[in-house]
């Protein structure tokens, strides 16, 4: 009785250990998800809280598996197993740690710790960092590597208190190792542009998220930006409007030939929300109006301006009394340009003169400028506030994947972006938010049943220059093996995108000053966008839209997409019954780890 007695406390004891082992190393492996993400969003002192959180949890989950009566049980079958697999799975935990503060150590020095200035149109410094940086990059990819190996033996144990969290880890350091890769041809990327042999124009287009488009906003003025000889330089910048028509002409989308008050430009050239597709578009618009060949194109909204003009400024523009900043910034430029009498002369001299200082200061940068500068540009690239494309073909592998490229994603899984374009000519952009719930239920035949609900609210007071009334686009993009519910006025199947590999179904906004409306889209996804039950949601941002709020409901769980963030990823896996869906959310199964 005393022998089974203690071998059942010997038993209980190591049972406790190894849950408290396992639920270690799943917190440690969510603190390093969240630590990935804010090195996205350049949230350097939240990301090294994180990995110190992670760090913390190993330590723990190492000292229980170690401790007693684990560390006495190594030599006894599927105990022993255990055991080892959970000291493992805390040793490829410990690396993972580590892989995520050099990413973080090379976000953080590239090139934010630059202790010296910018001095004119150099580039060497931005040389120098991307050096520093690919030193760090290469040592995360040996610690990701060294985690892998840990994780052979832990991911296919029979116990599941050690097989779960080894495979949750490993699902998290592939996405580490993706985000690293991108970093490295960022590096390489850097490195090419900045070098003594490149010589490379870039088309600047000054998206105005006022009056949005699908990329970001309309093209009001275009500047060219030069790489040369490890140098770079803004060599003209201008209203898109003083552009000749295109020659030959380009025959526009049909849904957007409706709107045109004349031949298709470039003004109205990033019509895709696959920014690859607009900038391919806008670079042979702008060759046939006149402006020659570019080597790419970058798409800036004015959000990303204003953060430039907020590290910079408050700037003094030459013929502008009161200095520009950051704050009211997209108010002070529709003063400027729109509202202002008399008016300048050409209209848009402002934004001119507003670029070619702005430029000169960022290459004139102080060393204490470098790293706040640095953090707005990763702010905006992670908002969609700054998109990119090469026409290079090796150039623009090197962004493949990354944010910053803009490119519609490609998953077989469930997908949603909304995409608005504003038709009207107004800037009823300024008081326009949505507010967005997406939910996703699985029927009983495994089909995924979707609603889409918006409410869209016009905020500012009737203006006859600015907001008369809102006139927009709204096309939703879904998988494109989802069908639309035939229950709604107003809204039309457009098919399949020509821009990526997805359905398009489509509403006309019409809202006047002031008021709402609300739109509703109920379609059905197939089975195999949650194989297994194995659910996974892909939400994409329009640029230029930070003030709409979007919210996942899945099966009762909420998500939502982050201000500064453009996309939201939700993983699911739906159960068979509502018993079994309450069971698996009861506190003490999630405790024991049975679920």
């Amino acid at each position: 009785m005393v022998v089974t007695v203690a071998l059942g406390l010997f038993a209980l004891a190591g049972l406790i250990r190894m849950l408290d082992a396992r639920r270690q190393l799943t917190f440690a492996r969510s603190d390093l998800e969240r630590a990935r993400g804010q090195v996205v969003a350049r949230r350097d002192d939240a990301a090294r809280r994180s990995l110190a959180t992670a760090a913390s949890r190993v330590a723990q989950a190492r000292r229980a598996a170690d401790s007693f009566p684990l560390n006495l049980v190594r030599p006894v079958p599927v105990l022993g197993a255990a055991s080892k697999g959970l000291a493992d799975g805390a040793e490829a935990a410990a690396e993972a740690v580590a892989a995520g503060r050099m990413v973080a150590q090379a976000a953080g020095s590239f090139p934010t710790r630059l202790n010296s200035g910018l001095s004119g149109s150099d580039l060497t410094p931005f040389a120098a960092a991307a050096t520093r940086s690919q030193a760090a990059l290469t040592q995360a990819e040996s610690h990701v590597a060294k985690a892998g190996v840990h994780l052979r033996g832990p991911k296919g144990a029979a116990l599941p208190v050690v097989s779960r969290p080894a495979r949750q880890l490993a699902a998290e350091l592939a996405k580490t190792s993706k985000q690293l890769d991108g970093a490295r041809r960022g590096m390489a990327l850097l490195a090419d542009l900045a070098g003594s042999n490149t010589d490379a124009r870039l088309l600047v287009l000054a998206q105005d998220s006022l009056e949005l488009r699908p990329t970001g906003g309309y093209i009001g003025s275009y500047g060219i930006l030069h790489f040369a000889h490890g140098t770079v330089a803004l060599e003209q910048y201008q209203d898109t409007q003083l552009l000749p028509p295109p020659q030959p002409a380009m025959e526009p989308p049909a849904d957007l030939a409706v709107a045109l008050p004349s031949y298709w430009s470039i003004t109205n050239s990033n019509w895709w929300p696959d920014f690859p597709t607009s900038a391919q578009t806008a670079r042979e618009m702008f060759n046939r109006q006149g402006g020659g060949q570019v080597d790419g194109v970058i798409g800036l909204t004015e959000y990303a301006t204003a953060r430039m003009v907020g590290v910079v400024g408050p700037l003094n523009v030459p013929g502008y009394d009161k200095p520009v900043t950051e704050e009211g910034f997209d108010r002070r430029v529709v003063y400027e340009v729109e509202l202002k009498r008399p008016q300048d002369e050409p209209r848009k001299r402002f934004l001119t003169v507003l670029a070619d200082t702005l430029f000169d200061r960022v290459f004139h940068l102080q060393p204490g400028e470098v790293p706040a500068l640095t953090k707005a540009m990763d702010r905006s690239v992670a908002a969609g506030d700054i998109q990119l494309w090469f026409a290079d073909p090796a150039r623009q592998a090197q962004l493949a994947g990354t944010v910053i490229e803009g490119a519609l994603p490609k998953t077989d899984r469930d997908f949603l972006m909304l995409v608005d374009a504003n038709l009207s000519a107004s800037k009823a952009n300024l008081g326009l938010v949505k507010d967005v719930t997406y939910r996703a239920r699985r029927r009983k035949d495994g089909k995924v049943a979707a609603r889409l609900e918006a409410t869209v609210r016009n905020g500012e007071p009737q203006n006859a220059a600015l907001n008369p009334y809102y006139n927009g686009y709204l096309r939703v993009y879904v998988p494109l093996a989802a069908t639309l519910s035939p229950t709604r006025t107003g809204q039309v199947d457009a098919g399949r995108a020509t821009d990526g590999p997805y359905r398009v179904f489509t509403q006309v906004l019409d809202i006047q000053p002031e008021a709402t409306q609300k739109v509703t889209f109920d379609y059905l996804l197939p089975a195999d966008v949650a194989p297994d039950g194995d659910y996974r949601l892909t939400w994409v941002r329009q640029a230029g839209t930070p003030r709409d709020s979007l919210t996942a409901v899945v099966s009762g769980r909420t998500a939502t997409v982050r201000a500064g963030e453009r996309a939201l990823h939700v993983d699911h896996t739906f159960k068979g019954s509502a018993l079994g869906e309450w069971w698996r959310r009861r506190w003490i199964v999630r405790k024991l780890g049975l679920d």
